[in-house]
């Protein structure tokens, strides 16, 4: 079989011809690598370590003229403008008629988010109330998205992501665990009524995609963990916005797998009522607690884990050697992760790797 078809194969719940691999590699990766082999195509790196190919949404390629980009753009009335500073960090103001919104970031994470007080969050939801997702008229996206499926071949597929969804953007991005609680603890009513004004106009992009695409499966980067949310939480609030994008993606035949690096395990039971077909980047410790046979008990043997991670403890562990790494695959690899819809990943964006690490688990699977 080739890696599309071994993948695909997963995504459809039906027989491959072995257990594989993915990895998901960038210029931080392969930065203590030769020359050679840092100019590379992200492409022809993963061909010569020998793993199918998993491009996970247009990671690699941003400004690129190979990006696929998206079949739509969410338009509002907002002027944002943004500022580097000498330590490297970026400011970001998004200017509107009611306020502005600031936040501070470093390395593209906040260290100030936007929204502190109840007058950010009416700005947001003002800003949310006001914007809509337009869709791009011409056939630019499908001419992209083949070109990229054709730079892919036969090798792997391509997975279409997306943002969070809108408990999880704010979580993240406009608001942080703290101020979230506080203002959802002080103003329920109008925190609730911003997330549901986000997810109404999410849900335009949800559908506008899934109708577009001719690409089998789409992952929202949700990055979900009990480290930032409740399961009383994740029930109220986001177990009925996930259902609603499953449902959109499996209108339109096109599968609900989401990014969920983090701590799941007792999330696990109210996840599997969004009727979600499968997890990216499934975690065990010590970045996550989940680990695949915690999945496979709540969810079945058949339900489809689209990479999950090797151990980080182990891959990126300095001087481990290729026995002890060996091992380590010996233990996930159980008969009933080996029948299972699973694809390894092996996580490397934005950590140094070594090309032995992957060497040695190429040399693994083809053993």
């Amino acid at each position: 079989m080739t890696g599309r078809e071994r993948i695909t194969n997963i995504l459809n719940k039906e027989p491959t011809d072995r257990i594989t691999w993915t990895t998901l590699v960038d210029e931080p990766t392969r930065s203590g690598m030769d020359e050679s082999v840092r100019g590379l195509h992200p492409f022809d790196f993963y061909r010569m370590i020998g793993c199918d190919i998993m491009q996970f949404g247009d990671h690699g390629f941003y400004n690129t003229e190979e990006a696929v980009g998206r079949a739509c753009v969410l338009e509002s009335d907002i002027r944002a403008e943004t500022i580097t500073k000498a330590d490297g960090s970026e400011e970001i103001i998004r200017k509107t008629a009611l306020g502005n919104l600031r936040m501070v970031t470093q390395n593209s994470h906040p260290v100030k988010y936007p929204v502190e007080t109840i007058d950010d969050l009416r700005i947001l939801k003002n800003i949310w109330s006001n914007a809509s997702y337009k869709e791009d008229s011409s056939d630019l996206f499908e001419k992209r998205l083949a070109r990229m499926e054709n730079r892919i071949g036969n090798d792997g597929i391509y997975a279409h992501t997306l943002g969070a969804s809108p408990v999880q953007d704010l979580l993240e991005f406009e608001m942080g665990v703290m101020n979230f609680n506080y203002l959802l603890a002080d103003h329920p009513e109008e925190l609730e009524e911003l997330m549901n004004i986000m997810h109404e106009c999410r849900k335009q992009e949800y559908e506008i995609l899934a109708r577009r695409t001719s690409v089998e499966c789409v992952i929202p980067v949700e990055n979900t963990s009990t480290a930032m949310i409740s399961p009383e939480q994740y029930e109220k609030y986001s177990l009925p916005q996930i259902s609603d994008f499953v449902d959109i993606m499996h209108q339109y035949n096109k599968k609900a797998v989401i990014h969920m690096c983090g701590h799941l395990k007792a999330l696990l039971p109210i996840i599997k009522e969004t009727g979600l077909d499968g997890i990216n980047a499934l975690t065990p410790p010590p970045v996550g607690n989940t680990f695949v046979k915690d999945v496979m008990e709540t969810f079945g043997e058949d339900f489809i884990i689209l990479g999950g991670l090797l151990d980080g403890n182990v891959f990126h562990k300095e001087n481990i050697n290729k026995k002890d790494l060996w091992l380590e695959l010996d233990k996930l690899f159980i008969p009933e992760v080996r029948k299972a819809n699973f694809l390894l990943w092996a996580q490397a964006d934005g950590i140094a790797t070594p090309l032995e690490k992957f060497i040695a688990v190429q040399e693994w699977f083809n053993k």
